[in-house]
């Protein structure tokens, strides 16, 4: 998939279609966390580039609000959501609080009426496999 200067209307068919767009907001050193939202309409078409909504401190991890999150997502129409966050060591292996954030992500989104299609942790290019990220959905899949 090829990014071009704006992702809005593209169709996010798997993850790394998601991870790519995440990626290519990200600043090129990352030295903090970052948390963003990409919202999707009822059809996985991109409504709006990714949003950022909450930076960590350089030794500290990035709050992720789930309220925060819902709140970009509405504001642009959104009924379903990708949320991604990098970690800054480079290594996207999901800490016990990567899962236990997902699955309140997940519980929420669907109290609000969004669908939570996938928790991405964004790594460095050739982590994971050479993947460069891991996709929550895809480890509860297997």
């Amino acid at each position: 998939m090829q990014i071009k200067n704006t992702v809005v209307g593209i169709s996010v068919e798997t993850p790394a279609d998601a991870a790519a767009m995440i990626r290519a907001a990200l600043p090129k050193e990352q030295k903090e966390e970052r948390v963003f939202v990409l919202p999707l309409d009822a059809y996985g078409k991109v409504l709006a580039k990714p949003i950022l909504v909450s930076v960590g401190h350089q030794d500290g991890t990035a709050v992720i609000d789930a309220g925060a999150i819902f709140h970009e997502a509405f504001k642009v129409g959104a009924e379903e959501i990708i949320v991604a966050h990098n970690h800054p060591s480079g290594n996207p292996t999901p800490s016990k609080s990567d899962y236990d954030t997902t699955a309140k992500l997940n519980e929420g989104a669907s109290l609000v009426g969004l669908e939570l299609i996938d928790h991405l942790i964004i790594g460095v290019p050739g982590s994971a496999n050479g993947l460069g990220f891991v996709s929550m959905a895809e480890l509860k899949a297997k």
